[in-house]
């Protein structure tokens, strides 16, 4: 068995950090209209740089997909839409580049944040063999192939409207 003796008989002399009065900042010192200010300043900077790569993390058939600019993302679905169609998927999550990120809870408001895709091609997964087993015997192997929808992300517009300027 183990013995509690020696584990009882140590002490550890712990001091408590000393905190002053005057290194506690009050809410009332920190003026939060100056730093939003601040903040939204630097995320238009930001969105107005071209050189900087903007990301968004979207939502689409039940999947999260981090994507930027002339991105090729598929979905294993199929969506009813015909090759060279344009569409706007409005369900994101966050927008951001190097700079900055917004985070929605759940989603951004569609009316500032949203991407436009192309669907260029439609297709099929190569055959899968799905195997039935029962018992001692192997039976029925069969093929499945699952489709696909293969969409180009042709640009992420964000609207400054969303950082709350005029």
């Amino acid at each position: 068995m183990f013995s509690t003796a020696a584990s009882s008989s140590q002490q550890f002399n712990v001091e408590k950090p000393v905190i002053n009065k005057s290194d506690i900042m009050e809410p009332e010192d920190y003026d939060l209209t100056d730093r939003r200010k601040w903040v939204i300043e630097n995320i238009s900077n930001s969105i107005g740089d071209l050189t900087q790569m903007i990301f968004a993390v979207i939502y689409i058939q039940g999947k999260q997909h981090k994507v930027t600019q002339d991105d090729i993302i598929h979905v294993e679905h199929n969506i009813p839409l015909d090759v060279g169609e344009e569409i706007v998927l409005e369900k994101v999550l966050m927008i951001g580049n190097a700079e900055f990120t917004l985070i929605g809870r759940p989603l951004l408001d569609p009316k500032f944040v949203h991407v436009r895709a192309t669907v260029i091609e439609k297709t099929t997964t190569s055959p899968e063999v799905q195997y039935d087993f029962r018992k001692k015997n192997i039976l029925n192997p069969v093929w499945l192939s699952h489709e696909l929808t293969v969409l180009r992300i042709n640009n992420i517009h964000l609207d400054k409207m969303l950082l709350g300027e005029t």
